[in-house]
C-alpha cells in the first residue's frame, strides 16, 4: 500500500480527524515490522525478532518476522490482530517521525483510511493547540524515536563484539512443499558465551545483555507462525532453524526474507 507522508501542519490539517482501528488493519500486509529494544520483553513473547539488513545501508535493525512471505501477515486475520503485542511501529500509523533539515517531525499519511475530517479524533482544537489525542501520538512517537536510538546503540555492540549471526530457517508444509527462509540474522550464543568478564559486565550494565537473551528466547515463537497458518490456503507444518553451512536441499527453494 502506497504512503503519502506529509509533514503535520497545523494550519493545513486544522480539519483533519484520525479514526482509530483496533483490528491494525494496516499492518495486514508486513511481514517484518521494527521492533525497538524497550519493547523487547514483550515481544519475545509473542513473535520472533530477528535481525535483517538494509542492503542500501549497510545498516541492521530489528524486526519482528510476522510472516513467511512478502505482502502476508500470519498475525492478521479477519478477526483482528492475533496477538497480545503489537509494535509500537503498528501502532503509531499513520504518524511517522522523520528527519526535515537537520531536525526531526511528525509526518502523517495524508492518503490514509484513518485520516479524513469527518470522524475520529480531532487532531487540533478550535483555538489551533494540539488535541490530547495529539498530545498521547507525540508522546508515543517521543517515545518511540528514543527507543530506536537505543536500538542503534545496541546493535553496534552486536556488531562491535562480532554477535551478529546468520540463520536460515526450514519451512515445510503441510501439502509436502518445502522451502528455506534466508537473509535473516540473530545472536551468536556461542561468541556471547565467549566474551569475558569486563564485555558481559559492561553490556549488563548497559541493559543490553538481557536484550540479546531476549532476542535469543523468541525465536522459541516460531511455533506461532505454525499456528497462525491453519487458517490459510497452505498451512505450515513445522519451522526449523537449520545450520547455516547447509545448501537449500534439491526439493527445496531457498528465498530472501525482505
Amino acid at each position: 500500500m502506497a504512503r503519502n507522508y506529509v509533514i503535520l501542519d497545523k494550519e493545513a490539517h486544522k480539519k483533519l480527524k484520525i479514526k482509530q482501528d483496533s483490528t491494525l488493519a494496516h499492518g495486514k500486509s508486513s511481514h517484518l515490522i521494527g521492533v525497538s529494544i524497550r519493547e523487547f520483553a514483550r515481544a519475545s513473547s509473542a513473535v520472533p525478532l530477528v535481525l535483517i539488513k538494509d542492503e542500501s545501508s549497510e545498516r541492521y535493525y530489528v524486526a519482528g518476522l510476522y510472516g513467511l512471505n512478502e505482502g502476508v501477515n500470519l498475525f492478521y486475520s479477519e478477526e483482528g490482530w492475533q496477538s497480545h503485542f503489537a509494535p509500537l511501529n503498528l501502532q503509531r500509523y499513520p504518524f511517522d517521525v522523520r528527519p526535515n533539515g537537520d531536525q526531526l517531525s511528525i509526518f502523517i499519511d495524508k492518503d490514509s483510511e484513518l485520516v479524513g475530517e469527518k470522524e475520529g479524533f480531532d487532531l487540533f482544537k478550535e483555538d489551533g493547540s494540539v488535541s490530547e489525542f495529539l498530545e498521547t501520538r507525540q508522546r508515543l512517537l517521543t517515545d518511540l524515536v528514543n527507543s530506536e536510538n537505543m536500538t542503534q546503540e545496541f546493535i553496534k555492540q552486536l556488531v562491535d563484539l562480532d554477535l551478529v549471526d546468520e540463520i536460515r530457517l526450514g519451512i515445510r508444509y503441510a501439502n509436502g512443499e518445502q522451502r528455506q527462509l534466508v537473509g535473516l540474522n540473530s545472536i551468536s550464543e556461542e561468541k556471547l558465551m565467549k566474551l569475558d568478564d569486563e564485555q558481559v559486565l559492561k553490556l549488563h550494565r548497559s541493559g543490553f545483555l538481557g536484550a540479546m537473551y531476549a532476542m535469543l528466547s523468541s525465536m522459541g515463537q516460531l511455533n506461532r507462525l505454525v499456528q497462525f497458518s491453519q487458517k490459510t490456503e497452505n498451512p505450515i507444518a513445522s519451522i526449523q532453524m537449520l545450520p547455516k553451512e547447509q545448501a537449500p536441499a534439491a526439493e527445496a527453494s531457498a528465498e530472501k526474507a525482505n
